[in-house]
Order: C-alpha cells, then sequence, then structure tokens
C-alpha cells in the first residue's frame, strides 16, 4: 500500500495544494548554477504533485525522496504576509522561517550571537514591552515625544541592571551592551506595523501612511471630459506692486501682499477650466464661486502689455478653443476641507446651479488631489519662481533675493501679473503631459469630444447670468409700523432696502420673505414672497445704493462704523469713506491689497444684468441726483443768507470813524 502524499493531509487550503495558484520565480534574476538547482527542484515538486513515483523523480532528477518530501512541505508553508511560499521555497539559500537558536546543537559557534536576542526577549517578555512601548510612545513609558534609539538602549540597558543582569551575561557582555541588536529590533518592528511607525516622522507622513497607497479604490478612470474637476488654491511665490493715488493727489508706488490663485482643472485631460485671483488675506466663498463662474463661461484673452509675452498658438482654455463646450459644466468637484467650501452659498450654487456633487476630501491629505497639486508645482517652475521678483519655496531657496526692492525697481506690477497668469496657464493646456501619454490637455480633450457620447452638459440658458453664480439665499422680515408712520422696508447686514411698490405694500409687514443676493454687488436685492412668487427688486437706501460693493466690503464698513473709527452721514458715500480711510491708514501690504480689491469692486459691471434690476440702480442714480440738486441749491441759499446776515451786522456795529 502507497504511503498518503504530504498534500492529501486534512485541513489543508485549495492554495496550498493547488500549484497554479503558487507565487512564481524570475529565474532570469538567478545564476546560472542557481537556476538549475531551482529547476530541478521545481520538476522534482511537479512530479511529486502529478502522483509520479519517489523512485521515479531520484532517477530522473536526483533527489531523494526525503528532500522531495521536504522541498513540498517547504513550498506549502505560509510567509509572514500570510501567503503561500510556493515555488519561491526552491530558491537555492532560500530561508523560508525565522532563525532559531538551539543552546543544545553541540556544533554552535561560541562566537556567533545570531538568534540570542530573540530568545533573550522570550525570556524576559516585559523588556521586549519596554523597547516597544518607548518606541511608540505607549503607556507614558516616557514624555520624549520621539525618543531615539540610543536613548531607547539606554532605558533597556537601565532595566538589564535591575533584573539582576550583570556585565558577565548576555547582552551587556558584548562590545555595544546589545545597542546593535535593540537597533535591528526596532527597525524590525517599525516595518511590521508601517502606519503606527509613521506617527514617529509627524502627522504628514501618519496621514500618508493611514490613507495613501492601499487599495484601487481612489484609481477610477475617468474618461469622460468634465465627469470630475479638482479645485484648490495657491499663494503666489512673489510680490507685486501697484500705483496708488494718495489724498493729496500724489501717485506713490507700494507692495501688495501675497495673494491667491483659484483653478480649477478637469481630470480626464489635465485641461484648467477657469482660475480666479484672490487679493484678500484668506479666500473666500465668492472667491471660490468667482473661480467657478470662470470656468463655466466662455474666456476672453487679456490684451497684453509685457513686450515679449505672447499665448501660443496651440495654447488656450476650453470655452475658447471649442465654442461648443462653452458653459459646460462638471458632475464632481473634488475640494479640500476649507473653511470657505462649506459656505452656504457654495454648497446652493453647486448644486441647484451647476448640479454637481462636492467631494470633500480626508482632512490634510493634498496627495488626494495630486493633479491640481502637480499643477501648481508645473506654474511657480515654470513661471513666477524664474522672476526677479519670487520669494521661491521658502526663506532659504536661493532664489529669493530681496524680492519686494527687486518689483519697485523693476515695476512688476498687479497688471502683468494678471497677464503672466492668463499666458501661463494658456500655454499650459497645450503643453504636452506625461501623465496623458505626452498629449496635450487640449488634443486630448478634442479625441473625447470626438468619440460619441462623450459631450459634456451644458449649462440652461437661462442659468447663464453672472449674478445667478454670486448668489445666496436668505430670509428677512419686512419691518415697518403704521403707528409711526414707518413705511415697510427689509434690513440687511445693517442698511434697510425699499422700492416703491414695497412703500405701497403695507400688509407685508411682519412677513417673511425669500431674498435673492449678489454678495458681489449688495445695491440690490431680489425679494420672493413666501408662495416663491416675485416681489421685485429693492434698493439700498441712501448713498449705499451708488457704488457697487461686496457683502466682505460693507461687514468691513460695518464693523469700523461700530468702532467707531469711521463715520458716515447721509450724505457721504460709504465707499469712498471707507477708501479715505484705507489710505490715510499705515501703507501695510494688507491696506494696499484691500484698496486694490475695492477699486476692483467699484468698476463691477455684471454681464447679462437683468433690465428691472439695471432700471432700480437707474432710478436710485436719479433720485440721487436729484437729492443731490436740492441740498447744492440749500447750501447756495444758506451761504447768501448768511452773507446777507454778515452785511447787516457790519452796517449795524460799524464804528464811527474820527
Amino acid at each position: 500500500m502507497s504511503r498518503e502524499r504530504v498534500y492529501e493531509q486534512i485541513g489543508l487550503a485549495t492554495e496550498q495544494t493547488n500549484l497554479e495558484l503558487w507565487p512564481s520565480v524570475d529565474e532570469t534574476s538567478l545564476t546560472e548554477i542557481e537556476r538549475f538547482i531551482y529547476n530541478n527542484r521545481k520538476k522534482a515538486v511537479t512530479m511529486y504533485f502529478q502522483r509520479v513515483s519517489l523512485e521515479e523523480i531520484k532517477q530522473e532528477t536526483g533527489i531523494v525522496r526525503q528532500n522531495v518530501r521536504r522541498f513540498v512541505k517547504r513550498c506549502m508553508q505560509y510567509d509572514q504576509m500570510g501567503i503561500v511560499w510556493g515555488f519561491r521555497a526552491l530558491i537555492p539559500q532560500k530561508n523560508v522561517k525565522e532563525y532559531q537558536l538551539n543552546v543544545f546543537n553541540k556544533k554552535q559557534n561560541k562566537m556567533r550571537r545570531t538568534g540570542e536576542f530573540n530568545r533573550f526577549l522570550e525570556r524576559y517578555p516585559d523588556l521586549k514591552e519596554l523597547i516597544e512601548d518607548l518606541f511608540r510612545g505607549r503607556k507614558g513609558r516616557s514624555i520624549e515625544p520621539v525618543m531615539k534609539v540610543k536613548y531607547i538602549h539606554k532605558r533597556f540597558v537601565e532595566e538589564c541592571r535591575k533584573k539582576g543582569i550583570t556585565q558577565a551575561d548576555y547582552p551587556l557582555n558584548t562590545e555595544w551592551m546589545g545597542y546593535k541588536a535593540v537597533q535591528r529590533y526596532v527597525r524590525r518592528i517599525s516595518y511590521e506595523d508601517f502606519t503606527r511607525s509613521a506617527e514617529r516622522f509627524g502627522n504628514d507622513a501618519l496621514q500618508k501612511a493611514r490613507h495613501v497607497g492601499e487599495g484601487q479604490q481612489n484609481q477610477l478612470s475617468n474618461l469622460f471630459p468634465f465627469q470630475k474637476v479638482q479645485f484648490d488654491a495657491h499663494r503666489i511665490d512673489g510680490y507685486f506692486v501697484v500705483e496708488m493715488h494718495t489724498p493729496e493727489g500724489d501717485i506713490v508706488t507700494k507692495v501688495l501682499e501675497r495673494f491667491w490663485v483659484l483653478t480649477i482643472i478637469d481630470v480626464a485631460t489635465r485641461s484648467i477650466l477657469g482660475y480666479h485671483i484672490s487679493l484678500s488675506h484668506e479666500y473666500s466663498a465668492s472667491d471660490f464661486m468667482q473661480c467657478a463662474r470662470n470656468a463655466v463661461k466662455p474666456h476672453k484673452r487679456l490684451e497684453l502689455t509685457i513686450p515679449g509675452l505672447s499665448y501660443h498658438p496651440i495654447g488656450g482654455f476650453p470655452s475658447e478653443k471649442f465654442p461648443e463646450i462653452a458653459w459646460a459644466v462638471w458632475d464632481v468637484i473634488c475640494l479640500d476641507n476649507a473653511k470657505s467650501h462649506y459656505a452656504r452659498m457654495v454648497k446652493d450654487r453647486l448644486e441647484n446651479l451647476i448640479g454637481c456633487f462636492m467631494n470633500f476630501g480626508p482632512v490634510a491629505l493634498p496627495m488626494r488631489r495630486g493633479i491640481i497639486e502637480r499643477f501648481f508645482k508645473t506654474l511657480e517652475e515654470n513661471g513666477f519662481h524664474r522672476l526677479p521678483n519670487t520669494t521661491g519655496s521658502g526663506p532659504k531657496d536661493p532664489r529669493r533675493k530681496d524680492p519686494e526692492k527687486q518689483a519697485i525697481q523693476l515695476n512688476i506690477t498687479y497688471e502683468h501679473l494678471k497677464q503672466l497668469i492668463d499666458v501661463l496657464i494658456s500655454n499650459y493646456n497645450g503643453t504636452p503631459h506625461g501623465g496623458i501619454y505626452h498629449q496635450t490637455p487640449l488634443e486630448l480633450l478634442e479625441k473625447r469630444l470626438n468619440v460619441s457620447g462623450l459631450t459634456p452638459r451644458i449649462l440652461e440658458e437661462d442659468k447663464r447670468s453672472e449674478i445667478l453664480f454670486m448668489q445666496t439665499i436668505q430670509k428677512r422680515t419686512i419691518r415697518g409700523s403704521l403707528g409711526s408712520g414707518k413705511k415697510p422696508y427689509i434690513q440687511y447686514e445693517g442698511v434697510p432696502y425699499r422700492s416703491d411698490k414695497l412703500a405701497n405694500s403695507a400688509f407685508l409687514i411682519n412677513t417673511e420673505v425669500t431674498l435673492h443676493v449678489n454678495v458681489d454687488d449688495l445695491r440690490t436685492l431680489k425679494a420672493f414672497l413666501p408662495d416663491g412668487s416675485e416681489f421685485g427688486y429693492l434698493t439700498a437706501s441712501g448713498r449705499w445704493s451708488l457704488t457697487p460693493h461686496s457683502l466682505q466690503t460693507r461687514k468691513a464698513i460695518n464693523s469700523l462704523v461700530k468702532e467707531g473709527l469711521i463715520h458716515l452721514t447721509t450724505w457721504d458715500d460709504p465707499i469712498y469713506i471707507y477708501t479715505q480711510y484705507i489710505m490715510n491708514q499705515k501703507k501695510s501690504k494688507k491696506m494696499v491689497n484691500k484698496h486694490v480689491k475695492l477699486m476692483e469692486e467699484s468698476t463691477y459691471k455684471p454681464d447679462n444684468s437683468p433690465s428691472d434690476r439695471k432700471q432700480a440702480l437707474e432710478e436710485a442714480l436719479v433720485q440721487h441726483e436729484m437729492l443731490d440738486k436740492v441740498r447744492e441749491e440749500q447750501m447756495n441759499r444758506e451761504k447768501l443768507d448768511e452773507m446777507g446776515n454778515y452785511d447787516r451786522l457790519a452796517k449795524q456795529f460799524k464804528t464811527k470813524m474820527y
């Protein structure tokens, strides 16, 4: 009766007994002798599983039956990762299990210490636990956040001495008192738990170890243009200047604070869809929506004034090169966890206007948006870091050579920056990209658009007004009183809003209405009744309706009024008073940025502005002009009356001359 084969034992898993599931070996990596030995062993094992007799295997390969069974058992063992060794176990000099010291072996070399430290830790498990706790910072064994190996070894030696281990005993009887053994052991346990070991190198390393490099769930294919986009903002590495007019009328050149460039990139084609420059210290929800608006609406090239600067012929923006996808919108936008991204306006506009989903990535993991992060690096290296006014990548960057002085001397202005960014991004879209097989983003976009069914969604025509992108929805109650004679009005951000229609609608007092607020221009609000019907535009009272201003500017002015730093009268334009306040402050870079932003707001002219809104503003302007004329006539009358009173008093009290 034949002896039972090794692979016929009960309890073996399929991957242990099926040779087709065994890990293979790259034979070209072996030397000629090693390859001969390996193939001979593999042939013997394969014949064994084919139920060839051991005697025939010996005649064919020269391997005796004891070694055949030993090789088969080696191949069926599991490695440290829980994977069957398979044919890997047949590689010459391959260790399939960890070495264990045998103290009863008479042939043992007394000079070798291999395996002795592991045996020592098995004898003293509390010392093993001490090393691991100190390395991982567990159980409050040390107040040191990240303990180095030499200090772990020092504590290890102290504990050994407390246990009565003398200089004649291992490991204190070695040359380094077990330091090398502790070092090797620490290195080994660090590899066993990669994530916990990465914590020793800071939160950044810990976050990457936890969330990056495992599985394929984040490597989904994105074939459709506009299927998924990524958004991010980057602070520009450079200083720029701007010319400002002082209250005395002089022109001075001042340095701007470093500001932000916000961009949206298409994941499938690597095309930059649009961008926005924010002068704020931290970009806001309004800046984000302006970037989204610029990415959707057709792009217009700037008129270049920098000598030698030009647009690449094959570059451009998608909406510029392919008019058929102007006003195209995306399905998913990937964002980080910045506070402005959670604003009510951002969520409402992305969901209800653009019609996309928001994908907020894990906290502090920019590598989840690696495409746009890589774009910013390219933008810096190919653009701003090559300018004399660059701040470089850090304070110690050799490219940083007094950037503020260089910006002033060379007169590198904010207008130059806007032209430079537009050209850099336009040319980037026409430059071959390694991530898309050295095609240009626009070239790949054209190929995808020509494939049937890959055309992106187009925004409906009734949603293409610029005002809709900057719109937020608020609830307010109509105030007023018949008893005091105060006509109906709405209060928003410290300013009453009125209209002739509202003044004649006393029945709406104490009714809550919905307001559509354009945060870029608060001169008007659009009101809707509780049943959803449109009521009409309301205009800001007083001089607030004269100059375009944003919600951020309104809040800044109200804050200064509350603190008593500025005072507003009925005849004052709040935006003009705020501008004068900024100009009279110390000319810090932050104040210069605010002044430039205010100047941009005051010239705000949205495209496709509704006619009834224009009419409301025109009526307010006419009303203010009439009031100014009445005030001027009143002031002239008062001046004439004052002069008449002066002449009368002069005649009455005239002194007689002798």
